[in-house]
This record gives structure tokens, C-alpha cells and sequence, in this order.
């Protein structure tokens, strides 16, 4: 018999993690359910898939996968800094933008430092600073699902060694405005890296879009931007995203903590024809920004309170512990995540699929208790 394993060589930080909340594959919820996925809408993917010349490209970067892939991703980190006005030495890829986020606090976190993030957040905002001894604040959304912009500028007095949020919000949705945006950077100390990630950014309606990127130039800040191809254009198991930083020796860093082949070739080649595929693009935001304002419409008529969204999600006060309604959507076929992270177990985020997905999950979600009682 096997000695048991000694617990003390895993890092208290780590063993003290909880688990992350992972949306489950298709094949794992058949083997454990026994019943097709009628609506997977747990993990933000794109309904309409990546653009079709993404995927001939994968297949024609197929034939040459028994070399190793450019270790620099020159030609990506080419074609991004094109588009975006910018300079080579400042992008960097990563295996989805997780993976720089990772790297990021390889890089910069030590035991015992502080990191000031927003609440509900992304997990490894939290995660990723905690695994190393960091000390966390989370500044939590105001009542209205506006931007906390005075409680950040309050945690922001401490002068932490990182500021990282999203926005758009995942997983509350709702975007931080330019002006809300430059007050935060305003109280932001010179000595502090600040990591805005922008997942969800394609998403945001033209009206309320800002240049996050040029603000942050402007103020000559150490900051990263981060970006991925998993939402908007629909490669999320290809695994590819990116990060554009205010000086190249932030990437030059990033390139020592983060895997070196990290990125494989079909990957890379799928996500230079995706941002050049502007149609596509369109076509998936288009049906991202209808159809969330008609499920979001649908949820409040049920008596689900919605959040404000510029994503392609929705996240709704279930008015009781969100992992039990959606368990019980799982044993219709349908897929959304229950969050799990304090004070918010009675909220769920549904992303937003197609028309016909999302009316399946609005036909299997039963009225909530609130309304029922009425």
C-alpha cells in the first residue's frame, strides 16, 4: 500500500486555493448526465465559432506540426502591433490571456504584497496573486452595478504593487466609462503596475468604447493590456490571447516567466486571420449585442434582476443559491455557471448564445421564487 502523500510539500497558498470554475465539455456532461447539451451556455463561447479562414489556416499550419513553433510568435506579434498602431517589442502571446496573467505574477508579486481588484472579478485575478503570498483587496461593485471608482481610489492610497480588472465586467458585464477610467489612473501611484483586461472589449457598444490604451500612454503608467481571441472570435480551444505593455522591458520579462512554446502554430496562424476577418467579427457582436437586450428583457419579465451588460453574457440574481438552479437546468440540457464567489452564490452568468440556444434556456428556467410569490 502507497505511503500517503505528504501535504506539506504543496505551499500553503496553493493548498488553500479554491478550485477554479471551470464550465464542463460537452463529453463530460453526457458521460455524467447521460443526456445531450441542448444549450451550452456556461463558458462564453462564441455560437457562430471562429471565422472560416481562421480554420483553413489552422489546417494549412497542421502539415507543419512536427517542428516547433517560432518561440517569439514574430509574425502574430507583428500582425497585432499592425493593427493596433503600436511596436512589435510591446506584444506579447500567451495561451489565452490566462497564461499572461500567470506569467504577470511570476514576474512582479512578492510574498507579501498587495493587489487591489474589483468584486466579482475573474478568478485568477485573485488567484494568481494570492498563489504567490500576495495579500488581496477586493473592491466590490456599487449597488447599481456601477464602477466602484471611489472605493478604488480609496484602496489605491496603500499604492499596491498591482491594480488588474476587467472591463467589460466578467462576470457582472458592465464597462468602466473613459472619464470613470482616467480617475482611477489619476490615483494610481507611478510605482504601481497596472493590468487592464479587456476580454471582452469587442462587445462594448460603439458609443461607449474608449482608447484604454492611448489613456495609459498618456500617462506614461507601467501597465499591460490583455486581450483574447477566445470570445469574440471564437477560438477558445485553441487557447491564444495577448497582452500590449507600456514599456517592451514588461514583455521582455513576461517572455522569461511564461512558457516559451506555449503558443502552438495552428493557434497562432488561426488568430492572425481572425483579426483580419472583420465581417465575421461583426456578424458575432451583432448577435451578441441583440440577443443579450432581448434575454436580459426576458430574465427581468421571469423576476431574475439582471446586471447592465456590454458583453456576451448576462449575470441574474437567482434570489436563492445559484449552484442549485443550475443543476437543475443541467438535468434539461442546458449548461450556464452558478457563481461561487462571496457574496454573490445567488448570481449566475449565462452567456449568450444563439437565438435558438437561448430560448431553450429560457423555456427550461422556471419563474424565480420572488416572482412566484407575488
Amino acid at each position: 500500500m502507497p505511503a500517503p502523500f505528504p501535504h506539506g510539500l504543496i505551499r500553503k497558498e496553493v493548498r488553500d486555493l479554491p478550485d477554479y470554475n471551470a464550465g464542463l465539455a460537452l463529453d463530460r456532461f453526457k458521460a455524467t448526465y447521460g443526456i445531450d447539451c441542448l444549450a451550452k451556455l456556461d463558458s462564453n463561447e462564441s455560437p457562430l465559432g471562429p471565422s472560416p479562414r481562421a480554420i483553413k489556416a489552422m489546417q494549412e499550419a497542421a502539415t507543419g506540426v512536427a517542428r516547433y513553433p517560432d518561440a517569439a510568435n514574430s509574425a502574430l506579434r507583428g500582425t497585432i502591433a499592425s493593427a493596433l498602431g503600436t511596436d512589435t517589442s510591446r506584444v506579447i502571446i500567451g495561451n489565452g490571456s490566462e497564461d499572461l496573467i500567470g506569467a504577470l505574477f511570476r514576474a512582479i508579486i512578492r510574498p507579501q504584497d498587495h493587489v487591489v481588484t474589483i468584486c466579482p472579478s475573474f478568478g485568477l485575478h485573485e488567484f494568481g496573486a494570492l498563489t504567490f503570498g500576495a495579500t488581496v483587496t477586493k473592491v466590490p461593485f456599487n449597488a447599481d452595478w456601477t464602477f466602484p471608482i471611489d472605493g478604488l481610489c480609496e484602496a489605491l492610497r496603500s499604492k499596491p504593487r498591482v491594480l488588474i480588472f476587467s472591463s467589460p465586467s466578467n462576470p457582472a458585464g458592465p464597462a468602466i466609462s473613459e472619464q470613470e477610467f482616467r480617475a482611477v489612473i489619476a490615483q494610481t501611484d507611478p510605482a504601481t503596475l497596472i493590468c487592464f483586461d479587456e476580454a471582452y472589449v469587442e462587445f462594448i457598444e460603439p458609443g461607449e468604447r474608449f482608447d484604454a490604451l492611448g489613456i495609459l500612454a498618456e500617462t506614461g503608467q507601467p501597465s499591460i493590456v490583455l486581450r483574447t481571441f477566445s470570445k469574440a472570435y471564437g477560438l477558445a480551444g485553441a487557447r491564444i490571447g495577448y497582452g500590449i505593455a507600456s514599456d517592451p522591458l514588461l514583455i521582455k520579462a513576461l517572455m522569461k516567466t511564461r512558457n516559451p512554446f506555449g503558443v502552438n502554430a495552428m493557434a497562432a496562424a488561426a488568430a492572425a486571420e481572425a483579426l483580419k476577418d472583420h465581417a465575421h467579427l461583426a456578424r458575432v457582436v451583432d448577435l451578441a449585442t441583440t440577443e443579450r437586450k432581448r434575454v436580459s428583457a426576458a430574465l427581468e419579465a421571469k423576476g431574475y434582476p439582471c446586471a447592465p451588460t456590454q458583453t456576451n453574457f448576462v449575470f441574474f440574481d437567482t434570489h436563492a443559491p445559484a449552484r442549485d438552479l443550475a443543476e437543475h437546468l443541467r438535468g434539461k440540457g442546458v449548461l450556464i455557471k452558478g457563481w461561487q464567489e462571496a457574496p454573490f452564490e445567488h448570481w449566475a452568468r449565462v452567456t449568450i448564445g444563439s437565438r435558438a440556444e437561448n430560448d431553450i434556456f429560457l423555456d427550461a428556467l422556471p419563474d424565480s421564487v420572488t416572482k412566484a410569490q407575488v
